[in-house]
């Protein structure tokens, strides 16, 4: 008899529980149950704006099919317009054999200020056989007031914007013109040409 008095009294607790109790825990459920589901979207979207961000930044980039040499979005196709029919001619005519590389750039680099755009009239002419990239430093203190990205043959960059704040004045630099094959991505030599960057302003 007294183990039947336990099981009564356990069956009494558990009728005298209020008729709403287990609808309330339903609730509970339901709300971490949508707790749950948000957070999981919310994960969600920040993993696709994550893939998204880098889907565009790749995009925005333009490479070759190798993707190892990366191409500067300054750069246009064609020729600088100026040169005389005889320039141009010369220009072509002293690519006279293979592994010959040559490169048109302005001798002088002028700036409004510091912070304007100038023209450095950089050009990878269509005879050329290799990839190419500039770099201009100060010849006083071999700082780097521009570095490019890759140029095709048949490629050109005009107008630069400068890496430095500058004073106003006159700088002695040198542009060294890199090239490389555009087989095997190698850099194969370089043009060290001497230019003037001057800032008006």
């Amino acid at each position: 008899m007294e183990e039947f008095s336990e099981i009564h009294n356990i069956q009494e607790k558990a009728t005298n529980r209020p008729l709403g109790a287990g609808k309330g825990n339903n609730k509970k459920n339901r709300k971490k149950g949508k707790k749950k589901a948000l957070l999981l979207l919310l994960l969600l979207l920040i993993v696709a704006g994550t893939g998204g961000g880098y889907w565009w930044y790749l995009q925005n980039q333009v490479m070759d099919a190798t993707t190892k040499y990366w191409f500067d979005k300054l750069a246009k196709d064609g020729s600088l317009q100026g040169k005389t029919p005889a320039e141009v001619q010369e220009i072509i005519n002293s690519v006279v054999e293979e592994g010959m590389f040559n490169v048109s750039m302005n001798a002088k680099a002028v700036f409004n200020d510091a912070k304007s755009e100038g023209s450095i009239g950089l050009e990878n002419i269509p005879q050329n056989r290799y990839y190419c990239r500039v770099v201009i430093r100060r010849d006083d203190t071999n700082e780097v007031l521009y570095e490019s990205q890759g140029l095709k043959p048949g490629q050109y960059i005009d107008k630069i914007k400068l890496k430095k704040n500058l004073p106003a004045g006159d700088y002695a630099c040198t542009a060294q013109v890199i090239a490389t094959d555009p087989e095997s991505l190698d850099d194969i030599g370089q043009v060290q040409v001497k230019i003037q960057v001057s800032v008006l302003n």
